[in-house]
């Protein structure tokens, strides 16, 4: 019995720290490689907003940002973003769950709304800029 009870206070404390720990992603930049394509893409990230830009491509797309607690968060592609691309349409709100952080990564799971049977699950990688030293 003592068992059991420490082996749950162990699963709510790690959680409770992974919940804390994936606030510092709320905000940066970040990079991560599309599994088929192979192709890389910056995310940007200020408070509720996100930009996204792949390496190879001059298109820079914007995305309205609502955190749902501190690893949940919904992305939602703006007016300008529909207006380059109507396809972004057919993909339409995602959920981002952040599922496990590092010091300089975190693990995401994304499911769609328009599509319940879509899910994915990338390691998303935090990018130093010069900023971040000043």
């Amino acid at each position: 019995m003592k068992n059991i009870i420490l082996i749950i206070a162990l699963i709510f404390t790690s959680f409770g720290y992974s919940q804390s720990s994936c606030k510092k992603f709320k905000n940066g930049t970040f990079k991560i490689t599309d599994p088929k394509s192979k192709q890389v893409c910056i995310i940007t990230r200020k408070d509720n907003k996100q930009t996204e830009k792949m390496e190879e491509s001059d298109d820079v797309y914007d995305f309205d940002i609502t955190w749902l607690d501190d690893c949940t968060y919904t992305v939602t592609p703006t007016a300008s973003a529909v207006a380059k691309n109507q396809k972004i349409l057919d993909i339409g709100t995602m959920t981002v769950k952040i599922t496990k952080a590092k010091d300089s990564s975190y693990t995401q799971r994304i499911t769609v709304a328009n599509n319940p049977k879509f899910r994915r699950v990338d390691e998303v990688f935090l990018v130093e800029t010069e900023k971040d030293y000043n």
